[in-house]
């Protein structure tokens, strides 16, 4: 049984397949012969296939630069919402406690004590 082939290897032998019978060329035509066919070397067909390749590891590349950018968002998303349900926390405690109203007697006092000064 031969390697296993990725599914993006299946979707290009099928339409390499597709191609040929449209262009009409055999299909078990050797590279030798599909260059001769076409016009052009067999140094020359290696050649767009090797830029074909590196186009795809491009695509490679930002997939997996997408894939990254998305775990990252989605970090920031669980941090965000875990500092948020914190500040909740607090407000609530606040409120519970009468922070609020002790911020704002300590406030006048020391307000009062500055205007005596001067």
């Amino acid at each position: 049984m031969p390697e296993e082939l990725t599914p993006q290897e299946v979707a290009v032998l099928i339409r390499a397949r597709r191609l040929l019978k449209e262009k009409g060329l055999s299909t078990d035509m050797d590279i030798k012969s599909l260059c001769e066919e076409v016009g052009i070397s067999r140094k020359t067909g290696y050649q767009w296939e090797k830029q074909l390749d590196l186009a795809g590891s491009e695509d490679e590349v930002l997939r997996q630069e997408y894939n990254q950018l998305k775990a990252e968002h989605e970090k920031l998303k669980k941090d965000y919402s875990d500092v948020r349900f914190e500040n909740e926390g607090r407000k609530v405690a606040w409120e519970i406690h009468e922070v609020d109203k002790l911020l704002a007697k300590k406030k006048s006092i020391t307000a009062r004590g500055k205007r005596k000064k001067r």
